[in-house]
This record gives C-alpha cells, sequence and structure tokens, in this order.
C-alpha cells in the first residue's frame, strides 16, 4: 500500500514569526505531486499569519470556536484524502520526514504515525527532552529501574504537530477530542480513542523534528497548562473504559517530583553532560506543580 494523495492540515495563531520558516521547510520536505489540499484553520490571528499561509498557496479558513479542538475538527471536516497530515504552525520538519514516519501506516493496525520532535532552545531543554526520549524509547537500559516504561511509551512522543493519519479511522474514532482547555490533552486522549476502536498510533523516535520556541518561559507556562488539564484528561480517559489508577497525575505525584528534581536533574545532567539541566529540571518541575496547584 502507497499512499497516492494527502491533505496537510494546521491550526495557526499568530505565526508570523515563524510561518515563513516552517512552510518553506515543508515544501522541501514533502512530495508536493501526492499534497492535494493544504488547510490553515486560523484562530482568528493578529498579525500577518495569513496573509503568508496564502502566499504559500493554503487555503485559509477562520476557526469557528477557538483553541486547537475546534480548529482541528473544522480542519478535519474539510479533509477530502484518504491519509491526511497535521503540522503545527511553530514545527520545523526533519528533512527525512516523510520517508521515516509514512511507511509507518502499511501496517493495517496503524491509524496514525509520527516522529518525535525537540525544543530548539533552551539547550538544556533539548537535551532533558532527548533524554526523556532515550529513557522510554530507544535505550532501555538507560534507565533499566522504571517500572513504568509501558504506560509512559504509550503516549510519549504522540503530538498532533507532526503527524500522519488514516482519514477514515480517525473520523471513526470520534474525530479529534473537544477539550474545555481547548488546548491540552487532545493528543492524549485521541491515543486512547484509536485503541478503543483497535488502531495504535506509531512514533518513529530515529525521525526527529525541532519544536521551534520563544524561550525557556513558553515552555514553562506549557508545563502548567499540562497540569491544569489533566484532570479533565483522567475524567475523559475513565469515560472511554480505561483504568487511571496508574496514570502519574495530581499535586501529590506532581510535588514529589519536585522535591526529587533537584537529586534528578544531577542524575540527567552527568548522563546528557549539560550541567544547566541541573537548574532547567526543577524549574519545569515546580510550575508543573504550580499548575495543579492553580
Amino acid at each position: 500500500m502507497s499512499i497516492q494523495s494527502f491533505d496537510i492540515v494546521m491550526w495557526a495563531k499568530d505565526g508570523a514569526w515563524v510561518l515563513p520558516t516552517t512552510l518553506r521547510r515543508l515544501e522541501q520536505v514533502l512530495p508536493n505531486k501526492l499534497v492535494h489540499r493544504k488547510i490553515m484553520v486560523d484562530d482568528r490571528s493578529t498579525d500577518e499569519t495569513r496573509e503568508i499561509a496564502k502566499s504559500f498557496g493554503w487555503e485559509v479558513y477562520t476557526n469557528p470556536e477557538s483553541g486547537i479542538s475546534s480548529g482541528a475538527n473544522f480542519a478535519l471536516s474539510m479533509v477530502d484524502c484518504p491519509y491526511f497530515m497535521s503540522v503545527e504552525q511553530d514545527l520545523l520538519l526533519s528533512k527525512n520526514w516523510w520517508n521515516q514516519v509514512s511507511p509507518l501506516l502499511n501496517d493495517d493496525k496503524i491509524g496514525t504515525a509520527s516522529g518525535v520532535r525537540f525544543s530548539s532552545k533552551p539547550q538544556a531543554v533539548h537535551d532533558l527532552e532527548k533524554f526523556v526520549y532515550r529513557k522510554y524509547l530507544v535505550d532501555k537500559n538507560i534507565a533499566s529501574y522504571l517500572s513504568n516504561r509501558k504506560l509512559s511509551s504509550l503516549t510519549l512522543g504522540k503530538t498532533l504537530d507532526n503527524t500522519m493519519y488514516k482519514t477514515d479511522i480517525v473520523r471513526a474514532a470520534g474525530g479529534f477530542p473537544y477539550m474545555a482547555s481547548g488546548n491540552c490533552g487532545i493528543d492524549t486522549i485521541l491515543v486512547f480513542q484509536l485503541l478503543k476502536h483497535g488502531y495504535e498510533w506509531k512514533v518513529n523516535p530515529l525521525c526527529q523534528s525541532v519544536h521551534l520556541r520563544r524561550g525557556f518561559q513558553q515552555i514553562l507556562n506549557h508545563q502548567k497548562w499540562y497540569a491544569v488539564a489533566s484532570q479533565e484528561i483522567t475524567i475523559k480517559l475513565e469515560q472511554l473504559g480505561f483504568s487511571t489508577n496508574k496514570l502519574r497525575y495530581g499535586p501529590k505525584h506532581s510535588l514529589n517530583r519536585l522535591l526529587m528534581s533537584p537529586f534528578v536533574g544531577v542524575f540527567i545532567s552527568a548522563k546528557m553532560r549539560n550541567p544547566l539541566i541541573c537548574i532547567v529540571h526543577p524549574l519545569i518541575k515546580l510550575y508543573n506543580f504550580m499548575g495543579y496547584v492553580s
């Protein structure tokens, strides 16, 4: 089985600072002769996002509500190919992405496939993220003591920003989950929606794209958002019929990770040979805990 054509969808908001770079990379990496439609759902940007997208040949529509949940489902409603791809405005696609990800969909059990991505800056966050992926997806010897490897690797790397889908399977699974926050936890719930319908989301950890970041504060803010969204994630998983007893969500677990973070930071710093991880790791755990408190 080979992909004869596919649509690309993107949800965007005030992405002018990065879109020329990411859209140009898409044109370099993807087989343009197979691209059927390029569909952008704009969340009422106040910059030149819409104009930039149109200059690259994208169809641009306005998000009927707000947030990724609405934008993703509105984009999905316009897809008319058996396959489609979602990419976010700040994702610089790996130059080998197409050859490393699209073949994964040849397996009938796979409904969705993606690569991984690492933050562009700061370098300490980039190295920390690489350690996590090595720990759970690549090198089983790096932390052999982990008892939750299988559970953690189930959702690790499964993001909406560099992903290929079988259209009918995603629609049959209920489309993209609607989250109250509009942005957080959509990919996590989609993993379990697919599982409930008998399909898997496959990740190739060797296909590594770049998540373009403005700075460290943006990453810290995301940690708070993830914590805030965790309660809704737990509720939705239970509604889908999955046990959440082993999920490490909640303020108690977050506090434990915060208290352990200085020691874990030293361990990871030694493994990755980057002393700044000693500072970065505890700060990330602090903001995650602040999210639960809020």
